[in-house]
């Protein structure tokens, strides 16, 4: 063995080999080293991005941007500061930029925005989790717009307004529930109890089947696994980026804790799953004359086909459950928490809720809607606090945005907290004041707020991607809020004040209870 060797192995390899090594181990940091000064001039000062402003650290690298959007949740936050520092369009990676919704979403999210080629300004396909581009979130523009085409009728007014004995059943068990722990004195958890109430009315409305949670008072496994869910999506967002660092990024969060939120999101996954069946199983109706949302989606096209494939109706449905109490739990938590901070805004909102219902009887989606002040505070409440903290990105087809060229395959951001809370966009921006809302012939409306950029704040997204659901949405929101305040008042528990300042974001914001002290109201 040792003479074959000998016969093929090179004279004088043997020889020279450690000093071949040696070299080796020289000339890779150095080649290392090189690629990594040559690749930070070229993102620096040569590449198609350098001309636009932003820190040059993150210039030079994702991993930074990534891990504080999907790990530590804090770069909702931060990305005010950098917009406040360096102007409407910040970069913020090797090939991502951040643009003011001033900007972004009339010129990436309109219903006109194009490309220099006439090309759109698609979404990021697997951004949110791999698979998105069969659902309505990320879905390539025509599979969107036969989607949306299929859905549009579940959200139609009229729609909206068979689907109100639905909402107002649902509310009426929660303010039986506030009434019990009112007279008892016992702490309410805002924040558990606007989840209950929107995931049942949601769960209802998609499957003709409420999760229970207020009739019961019990959380539904779905809604305990909501939030870990919410984790392990991002924890996968990072991963998939930079499979890589799995190991240190196990070591660093504990391994238990992201096997656990990645497990607990498959789980929900296929609860959502068979709920689907389930429903799909009882036909277009699942009731006489009842409708809900899978009703649209199985109803028969002129060509005798269903609206939406079941495959894709697989795919919406747990969206839908998401989309559709998720962010409006989130809202009127925010709204609860604001308004008890502002007890003057409060107060006025009380005397025209008062001055407008003698009971609670006559308050519905009609009635709850003429009251100005009151949208104007769920407006406020929405711009100080959108409850989706980042709009899912766009890829740019090479198009103009802000005065300057974006070249095609950038990835564009744009963040409603940093545009909602810009001082450039709005006058006191940090704080509570639904006067920005109202027109100038009411009596309360303030000039101080009239050069406000009310146009830029889009809780609901933009253009022919927006929320489908901010409709019902809305109509939700004002039911809840008359009733509520005309039967009680309500303050934050000691040490709540500073609540959603410890709050971080990962596309939705990571809640921690909220306790309130309710009331009945003396009339």
């Amino acid at each position: 063995m040792s003479s074959t060797l000998q016969a093929i192995w090179p004279q004088g390899l043997g020889r020279v080999r450690p000093d071949a090594l040696s070299l080796i181990i020289v000339l890779i940091p150095f080649a290392l080293a090189s690629w990594v000064i040559l690749r930070t001039i070229y993102l620096l000062w040569l590449h198609p991005l350098s001309k636009v402003p932003g820190p040059p650290l993150l210039a030079v690298t994702d991993i930074i941007n990534q891990w504080r959007s999907n790990v530590t949740g804090t770069f909702t936050r931060e990305a005010s500061q950098l917009h406040n520092e360096f102007g409407p369009l910040v970069r913020i990676g090797p090939n991502r930029i951040s643009v003011d919704g001033s900007v972004g979403y009339p010129q990436v999210y309109g219903l006109k925005a194009r490309g220099v080629d006439g090309g759109y300004f698609d979404k990021v396909a697997g951004y949110l989790f791999l698979g998105d581009e069969h659902t309505l979130l990320a879905a390539p523009h025509e599979l969107h717009r036969s989607m949306r085409r299929a859905l549009g009728h579940a959200f139609s007014e009229q729609a909206v307004r068979e689907q109100e004995g639905i909402v107002q059943k649902q509310v009426e068990m929660l303010m039986d529930q506030l009434t019990r722990r009112a007279k008892s004195g016992e702490v309410v958890d805002v924040v558990k109890w606007m989840n209950f109430l929107f995931f049942d009315i949601i769960g209802e409305l998609t499957f003709a089947k409420s999760f229970a949670s207020v009739e019961t008072g019990t959380e539904h496994p779905f809604i305990r696994n909501f939030y870990e869910t919410t984790l392990g999506s991002a924890y996968s967002r990072f991963l998939t980026t930079y499979p890589y660092l799995a190991i240190p990024f196990g070591i660093l969060l504990g391994r238990k804790q992201v096997n656990k939120a990645i497990a607990l999101g498959a789980e929900n996954r296929e609860m959502i799953a068979e709920m689907t069946r389930s429903r799909l199983e009882l036909g277009e109706e699942p009731a006489s004359g009842q409708r809900d949302f899978t009703t649209y989606m199985l109803k028969k096209t002129r060509q005798g086909e269903q609206s939406m494939s079941t495959r894709n109706i697989l795919a919406n449905s747990g969206i839908l459950i998401g989309a559709g109490s998720e962010t409006t739990s989130s809202a009127m938590s925010f709204f609860f928490y604001i308004s008890s901070l502002n007890a003057d805004r409060r107060q006025i909102l009380q005397d025209e809720i008062c001055s407008t219902f003698s009971d609670e009887s006559s308050m519905n989606f009609t009635s709850c809607s003429q009251i100005t002040y009151l949208q104007a505070c769920i407006e406020e409440t929405l711009r100080m606090f959108p409850p989706a903290a980042e709009t899912p990105p766009r890829v740019s087809p090479g198009a103009e945005v802000g005065g300057k060229f974006i070249p095609q395959g950038t990835i564009i951001h744009v963040y409603p907290w940093a545009t909602f809370r810009s001082p450039a966009n709005f006058t006191d921006p940090d704080s509570f004041r639904p006067e920005r809302w109202l027109p100038s012939t009411h009596p309360r409306y303030d000039t101080r707020y009239a050069n406000d950029n009310l146009a830029c704040v889009k809780p609901f997204s933009y253009g022919p991607r927006d929320c489908i659901g901010k409709n019902l949405a809305y109509n939700e929101m004002r039911l809840l809020i008359c009733k509520v305040i005309f039967r009680f008042d309500y303050k934050l528990v000691a040490g709540q004040n500073m609540w959603h300042d410890s709050l971080n974001a990962l596309i939705v914001w990571v809640k921690t209870p909220l306790k309130l002290q309710f009331t009945l109201r003396k009339k």
